[in-house]
């Protein structure tokens, strides 16, 4: 709607709602908030509130830095080099295969919720 494309979401609204008129009515309520926002937004540079704002650059910072140590924490090394190491750690080859399939498999569930 914010974009202008009234018609696709109103389809959408449409198949969410019982009947028309109650996408109608949501329709109306989301396009005055759309309103209430712009207005609140004029005349703001969101760089400036995002930066500049406390709560928000602590906001930011945490999660940068979560994002930046999450590249050293060695589970990539796991993941790309896990064979190499378990057969170097005693494991017959196919053995170690299966060992690397288990890790990924894990590794790929875990992310789901994650």
């Amino acid at each position: 709607m914010e974009k202008g494309r009234w018609a696709e979401a109103f389809k959408s609204s449409s198949r969410l709602r019982s009947h028309e008129i109650q996408a109608a009515r949501d329709m109306y309520y989301a396009s005055k908030l759309l309103d209430v926002e712009a207005s609140q937004r004029e005349g703001k540079s969101l760089w400036k509130e995002f930066f500049g704002v406390r709560r928000n650059r602590r906001a930011a910072q945490s999660a940068f830095f979560v994002m930046f140590m999450q590249q050293f924490c060695g589970v990539n090394v796991i993941a790309y080099y896990s064979t190499d190491i378990f057969v170097s750690g005693g494991f017959s080859y196919p053995n170690a295969l299966l060992v690397s399939l288990g890790t990924g498999i894990v590794n790929w569930l875990f992310a789901i919720p994650a």
